[in-house]
């Protein structure tokens, strides 16, 4: 058997070699100091002071009150709406029956022929 040099097809000329690359891109930076010859203004600089530490669990027991809150405000308004509702038909009701009084009324002084 003597190999050719021409390519051939077969299975391992078209198999595709797949490799393992990170897409990742670097983000580098950097921070310029003053130094002799080089002089950098600290005028718009911000001097950032560490808070309290919290945990998660304070974290979330913070967000759970949070919630709560949020919740009965919720509720409130959708008290506030229904008894409006219930308000607005109760008007309704009571006009709709002074209108049906008043229309029975005019009725019985009609005489009949």
């Amino acid at each position: 058997y003597v190999p050719s040099s021409t390519p051939k097809n077969c299975r391992d000329t078209q198999t595709v070699r797949t490799k393992n690359v990170k897409s990742q891109t670097k983000s580098d930076t950097s921070t310029q100091m003053t130094k002799t010859g080089c002089w950098v203004s600290d005028r718009e600089d911000k001097i950032i002071i560490p808070g309290t530490y919290v945990t998660a669990d304070e974290k979330f027991e913070k967000m759970l009150s949070k919630v709560i809150i949020l919740q009965s405000y919720f509720r409130q308004w959708k008290a506030k709406r229904y008894v409006e509702s219930v308000r607005q038909d109760h008007i309704r009701r009571i006009e709709w029956e002074k209108k049906e009084k008043s229309t029975d009324c005019d009725s019985a002084l009609i005489p009949l022929l």
